[in-house]
């Protein structure tokens, strides 16, 4: 046990090898410029047993053993505390993803014993917070209000020895996972494929991954760089959304500064906005442009890698068919400029080393994006029939 305890929380880390980023001339695998750090998470998954505690039916549903162990004789000062979580947190937030989120910026992990000290630490906590991309009042408000509340529970569990349960119980099954998941994030160098495609791209090498016993249904998002699964969880979503996480950054940067006029002046088409309104709301066009940048890059790089969520009709139908499908069933088919800027990677205009700014400043340059071109462009990508025999319009 001592040799588990101080081995626990180093984590697993692993540089894995690539099947290179799917270019038909590539001669050679490259290097791969992933990194993955795969570890477990006494504190997250304290978070989500705190949503089991809740008494949500969700969560009762996967883990009913849990609660009754844990929750069914709460002495009265934890029931209010559970209480006034879930009242705080309210029907949007499901408790264990968010109490994670929040508990991020916590800078202890190892013990419940230096998680309650760690809550002390307000102006660190304060400054994590404010320095990652969840910066904002209200969420440094809604932790403010959580903390005594989340004081109690955890002061409960540490008394009546919940610890020693997960690392006794709930270990093995974990570490087992892990080992598994060495293996199963092998081929997918996510980092490496980013930076082939996008040219220009900066960021990260190491990619984080919690996995968790007490997560069930939930696959979470910490920092574009880190996310939590459950040990149940396939783990081809979660890789897909490294992929979406990471390209955003970069793909923000066109909409909002490089090619701020020429997205602006997409705004005068009719389809878009009502594709805008259909997926956005009232979120504004610039967001909705974010989201179709990223879209493009996630299909191209996340298809290639056969890791889009379609039918399994669709094994033998080719990537860009797979892509058509996706983009007519994900948000009510909304990904209108996706599937143009995907059209015209399809058809090649984007070579190995034009970076992806390049490629959609081309598009603008020459008039493949503007007003009034985008439905014509659309209807005849996604009419096109599976594994056609010739090649892709570029016009």
């Amino acid at each position: 046990m001592q040799q588990l305890r101080k081995g626990l929380f180093a984590g697993i880390t692993c540089a894995l090898l690539s099947t290179g980023c799917g270019t038909k001339d590539s001669a050679t695998i490259p290097t791969p410029a992933t990194v993955w750090s795969v570890q477990p998470s006494l504190k997250y998954d304290v978070c989500h047993l705190i949503g089991i505690l809740a008494g949500r039916p969700l969560y009762l549903q996967f883990y009913p053993g849990i609660y009754q162990q844990w929750g069914s004789k709460l002495p009265a000062p934890v029931k209010a505390a559970l209480g006034q979580i879930d009242k705080i947190l309210g029907p949007e937030w499901p408790p264990g993803p968010r109490l994670s989120l929040l508990m991020s910026f916590v800078p202890a992990d190892g013990s419940l014993s230096a998680i309650l000290r760690a809550l002390d630490r307000n102006k660190e906590i304060y400054d994590r917070l404010m320095q990652s991309d969840y910066a904002s009042q209200n969420n440094w408000k809604q932790w403010v209000d959580l903390k005594p509340h989340v004081q109690v529970v955890l002061q409960h569990l540490q008394s009546s020895g919940f610890e020693n349960y997960w690392r006794e119980q709930l270990w093995p099954g974990i570490s087992a996972r892990i080992e598994q998941a060495r293996q199963e994030l092998q081929p997918y160098d996510v980092v490496g494929d980013l930076k082939r495609f996008l040219v220009d791209f900066e960021g990260r090498d190491t990619l984080q991954v919690f996995f968790l016993a007490l997560a069930h249904p939930h696959e979470l998002r910490l920092s574009s760089y880190q996310r939590a699964t459950d040990i149940r969880n396939p783990l081809r979503e979660m890789v897909r959304s490294f992929y979406e996480q990471m390209a955003h950054p970069y793909c923000d940067r066109l909409v909002d500064s490089l090619f701020a006029a020429d997205f602006a002046a997409l705004q005068a088409d009719s389809f878009l906005i009502k594709a805008q309104r259909l997926h956005a709301g009232g979120h504004g066009m610039s967001n909705y442009f974010r989201k179709e940048l990223v879209v493009a890059v996630e299909l191209w790089l996340a298809g290639r890698r056969q890791l889009l969520p379609v039918g399994t009709n669709l094994a033998n139908a080719g990537t860009d068919e797979a892509a058509r499908q996706y983009l007519r069933i994900t948000d009510n088919g909304a990904h209108i400029l996706a599937a143009v800027i995907y059209s015209y990677l399809e058809s090649g205009l984007k070579v190995e080393r034009l970076t992806y700014a390049d490629f959609v400043r081309d598009l603008f340059a020459s008039g493949r994006l503007r007003a009034g071109r985008i439905e014509s462009r659309y209807t005849d990508f996604m009419s096109r029939p599976a594994n056609p025999e010739a090649g892709s319009p570029n016009d």
